[in-house]
This record gives structure tokens, C-alpha cells and sequence, in this order.
């Protein structure tokens, strides 16, 4: 009876999770079967610690196809950055197995080649980046641009508990993310990404003063009047925007 009520839950949130994003999840479904084989034997050495069992292989494709799907929705806005290493695995085997077929699979599915960059080769600042992905994600599951809750590939690493991965949280105004130690636990001084809050999703364009008002006004009424406030500067400390502290290695787009 314990079996069968884990696998009802296992089945039940995998049902969920594909609902979130359904073009992440079309796409998703046309990924190659042998991606799939080869990211279980060589993400692993990228990442140890990642799990490769069937329920990760889906939050990670699902992840770097909500990626990408960011991407097209910001085509115009500039470069986005991918800020999950479980998702990015995904990408780096593809690159190195068939460069080709997933150049295919990002025409047909997302009407754009989003090619692989570092964080260095964005040209543009890092949490610029990282707030288009921001927009783009929120937008492809209908969350609000002002949290609290995160799209799938924001709160990939963290549901896997994946090592050496980025654990995010929106937390009164403010993203924030904390580096995952090698026992899966999030630890360290917690990092803010001052684009990703209202003032600077606005001075970036991303959106208007008057949706801003309007999303705040939405917000107070889910919250029953409660907005959040700045950040408490004694718990955080700002993101310089580079190394392994930026919550990003690497993206694409134009």
C-alpha cells in the first residue's frame, strides 16, 4: 500500500509540474530518447550528487525548455541567463552529442537557436541577464513578476538539492539566491539581485510604471493589503555579479 501511494504522489506531481509551463512541456516531450541515456551516464560527472531517475530527467528538461521559452518571450529585451546548473546539463550534453539536433529542436519549438555563452560572453551585466530570465519565466507559467513563488527553473536546483547548485527564494521584494553545499543544503550568505526587484525590472524595461502599480495593487489584494518590504541588509549581501555568487553560469539570446 506504501508503494503504490508514493507512486500515486510521484504521478501526481509530475502531472502538475508538466502543467506549468505547456510549452516548456511540448517541447520537452520531443527531446530525443538517447539525450536522455546520455545525460544519465554524463551529466553525473559534471555534477555529482545530480540524480538522473526519471523524475529529475523531467523537472531538468522541463527546466532548460522553460529556459529557452524565457528567452523567445525577451527576444527583444536582450540576453537571458540560465540560473539552474541542473537544467544546464541538459544543454551541455545535447552541445556535445548533437549540436545539430538541438539547434533543430530550438527552431521548431522556440523560432530561435539560443546559443550556448558564458557568463562573460552575455554582453550585457549578469543580473540584467538573469531578470529577463526572470520576466520571461514568470510570464511562460502566469506567476507574478513579484513573487513570491518561483517558476520551475528558478527552483530547479533547489528541488533537487543538487550540489554546488543555486537555491532561490523571492522573499520580501527581493530575489535572493544561496549557494547548495555538497550535502544538498542551502548554506553561506545569501546573495540579492537588485534587477530582479520592481525598481529595477522597471529602469530595465521590462515593465511599465503602470503595470507595476497594477501588480502591486494585485499583490496587496492576494496578501490581504500586505506588499513586503526592502530587504533586511543584515541578512543578505548584494551579488557582485560574477563567480560562482552570481547564481548563473552561463545563457544566451540576443
Amino acid at each position: 500500500m506504501g508503494a503504490w501511494w508514493a507512486d500515486q504522489r510521484a504521478n501526481g506531481e509530475a502531472t502538475a509540474l508538466r502543467r506549468r509551463c505547456p510549452p516548456a512541456t511540448v517541447a520537452a516531450d520531443q527531446i530525443p530518447a538517447s539525450i536522455r541515456s546520455a545525460w544519465a551516464l554524463q551529466a553525473p560527472e559534471e555534477l555529482p550528487g545530480l540524480a538522473t531517475d526519471d523524475a529529475a530527467w523531467l523537472r531538468c528538461s522541463l527546466g532548460l525548455a522553460q529556459f529557452f521559452e524565457g528567452c523567445r518571450l525577451q527576444r527583444e529585451c536582450g540576453p537571458c541567463a540560465l540560473p539552474s546548473k541542473a537544467a544546464d546539463s541538459v544543454w551541455h550534453v545535447w552541445l556535445k552529442v548533437d549540436p545539430g539536433g538541438l539547434a533543430v529542436w530550438q527552431e521548431r519549438y522556440f523560432s530561435r537557436v539560443v546559443e550556448h555563452r558564458g557568463a562573460d560572453d552575455l554582453g550585457a551585466p549578469l543580473d540584467d541577464c538573469l531578470a529577463r530570465t526572470w520576466v520571461g519565466a514568470c510570464r511562460s507559467e502566469g506567476k507574478g513578476l513579484l513573487g513570491p513563488q518561483l517558476p520551475l527553473v528558478f527552483a530547479l536546483d533547489g528541488l533537487l538539492c543538487l550540489p554546488t547548485g543555486w537555491a532561490y527564494q523571492h522573499k520580501r521584494g527581493a530575489l535572493l539566491h544561496r549557494q547548495i553545499d555538497g550535502f544538498g543544503q542551502p548554506g553561506g550568505a545569501a546573495f540579492a539581485h537588485a534587477s530582479v526587484a520592481a525598481a529595477g525590472l522597471v529602469a530595465l524595461g521590462l515593465i511599465s510604471e503602470a503595470e507595476l502599480i497594477s501588480l502591486r495593487r494585485q499583490q496587496a489584494g492576494d496578501s490581504g493589503g500586505a506588499t513586503g518590504g526592502p530587504v533586511d541588509a543584515g541578512s543578505c549581501s548584494v551579488s557582485d555579479g560574477g563567480g560562482c555568487s552570481c547564481g548563473s553560469g552561463c545563457g544566451g539570446g540576443s
